[in-house]
């Protein structure tokens, strides 16, 4: 039976930069189809049938193609010996560069001791302020507003937390709703950047990089203290990833 996904992201650059590593993916038809239609007439000379005119002889070709890359690739990666289908097992340093498959929660690093440092860099803090919302809620929506980078945590069945940033111009649909989707399950595919396999923090999102945009000469200009407290942990067994597609 057909399964059908909701789409809610597609980092289209890699996901193209990655097929065209595929062998399989390496000549693609393309869509569409034509009809060129010829008659003879009785002295054996052939001529092009206009309309309305009585064919002797009519030959057709068509060319046809799936036209949706990413359904493509999302096939491909479910095939065992193209992907890691994860299922809680351990992963080693050696998968690194490895596509991987995952099923679970999403949901965002704790961000309520950075509450301050985020609200200070809102176009609006006024207004920011006096929405009826929670902290964890502001907290999400300043993220969203500020960076272009979102972090994400999946939650699932493993010892790992799986951690990977979203580039906001590769959400699909309305950005401002992406956040509906946190608590919920969802599937990503993604590249592994990095294993973490002991308990040590691991620094999963920095401020002072993704939201307030300053470079390191400036970074290094400001007391590393400073710039310690924008940068928020995760204590490990860690995985970061680069997610490609995200559905539901």
């Amino acid at each position: 039976m057909q399964k059908f996904r909701d789409y809610v992201y597609c980092d289209e650059n890699r996901m193209h930069s990655y097929i065209s590593q595929i062998p399989k993916f390496s000549k693609i038809e393309t869509s569409g189809s034509y009809e060129r239609t010829t008659a003879v007439d009785g002295e054996g000379n052939l001529v092009v049938a206009k309309l309305g005119a009585t064919l002797n002889e009519k030959k057709s070709k068509n060319y046809t193609f799936n036209i949706n890359p990413m359904e493509n690739f999302v096939n491909w990666v479910y095939d065992e010996k193209n992907a890691i289908n994860y299922n809680g097992e351990n992963l080693e340093i050696d998968d690194r560069d490895k596509l991987i498959v995952l099923n679970g929660k999403m949901t965002m690093p704790e961000m309520s001791e950075n509450m301050e440092m985020i609200n200070s860099i809102a176009k609006n803090t006024a207004l920011f302020n006096i929405i009826p919302m929670s902290d964890e809620d502001r907290e999400k929506m300043a993220f969203i507003k500020e960076s272009d980078n979102v972090p994400i945590l999946l939650e699932l069945d493993s010892k790992y937390i799986f951690n990977g940033n979203l580039k906001k111009d590769s959400i699909i649909g309305n950005k401002n709703d992406f956040l509906d989707n946190i608590d919920e399950e969802i599937t990503i595919i993604g590249r592994i950047d990095k294993v973490y396999n002991s308990d040590e923090a691991v620094e999963v999102y920095d401020l002072a990089k993704e939201v307030f945009k300053l470079n390191r000469s400036i970074r290094r200009q400001i007391p590393k203290e400073k710039l310690e407290g924008a940068i928020i942990y995760e204590n490990g067994p860690l995985i970061k990833i680069t997610p490609i597609i995200v559905y539901k």
